[in-house]
């Protein structure tokens, strides 16, 4: 099967899935006070990941860091996973979304490790499929990063988040 490759299209749909699955996520952690009017939120999330830190470091550095400045690393994951999901539903500079839900993903695993009732295997999946579509590309079908590439943008770092170009 030398000189053959496999279509885009499924892992478009994939990267189209995964897009809407991050914007769902935030219906949870909407700001102002980024509690989504349930019993989970955002901060509840935090303090089970202190409360059952897998890593003591890392269980420290939210309870030292980032649950004192909560307003501020809620409006960064909000933001970050806004992004991630915009980016990945249009196709649109999808190897800079991929990255960012590469780090999310890492991130949320290691957060979860330790807590009760999470499967840390759904995030290293997460993780994995975020790898794949910086690897692929997959906005160059069915997505915004067909358009810029057709445009021929001078930007390098564009080309080189839109595009399957190293």
């Amino acid at each position: 099967m030398t000189g053959k490759t496999a279509p885009l299209w499924p892992i478009s749909i994939a990267r189209i899935l995964i897009g809407v699955l991050w914007l769902y996520a935030l219906r949870w952690k909407l700001p102002p006070d980024f509690e989504g009017g349930s019993e989970t939120s955002l901060r509840t999330w935090l303090e089970l990941a202190v409360e059952h830190a897998a890593f003591a470091p890392y269980g420290e550095l939210i309870d030292n860091v980032v649950l004192p400045n909560f307003t501020l690393f809620a409006w960064l994951v909000f933001l970050a996973e806004l992004v991630t999901g915009l980016s990945l539903l249009t196709g649109t500079l999808t190897r800079a979304g991929a990255a960012l839900g590469l780090l999310m993903s890492l991130n949320l695993g290691v957060a979860m490790l330790g807590v009760p009732g999470e499967w840390p295997w759904s995030y290293a999946m997460l993780a994995m499929w975020h790898a794949v579509f910086f690897l692929a590309a997959p906005g160059l079908n069915w997505g915004v990063d067909a358009h810029l590439i057709k445009r021929n943008l001078p930007s390098p770092t564009v080309r080189l988040m839109a595009s399957n170009q190293s």
